[in-house]
């Protein structure tokens, strides 16, 4: 059986991710109103719909989507910042 060495590993890269981050919102005591408004402030492009099928682990988010996800749960939980820093 001949596959790609990337195959297995992107995607399971990409659901620890997804895993980590649906974790991340469900304790964290962040709305899917609050993540996304400052998710979409610092440069994020998916609706609402899509961020919270991404947290609810139905969705894969672009790379570098999934990060800003990431930063906006990292800075939302870490000081309690309701607008993006710099703002």
């Amino acid at each position: 059986m001949d596959t790609e060495p990337w195959e297995a590993s992107e995607y399971y890269g990409e659901f620890d991710q997804r895993l980590q981050a649906s974790c991340r919102f469900q304790i964290g005591n962040i709305s899917l109103d609050r993540l996304w408004t400052y998710y979409f402030g610092i440069g994020g492009n998916a609706d609402e719909l899509a961020l919270e099928a991404y947290l609810n682990e139905l969705l894969a988010l672009a790379p570098g989507q999934m990060q800003l996800v990431d930063t906006a749960l990292t800075e939302l939980s870490s000081d309690g910042r309701t607008e993006p820093a710099g703002q």
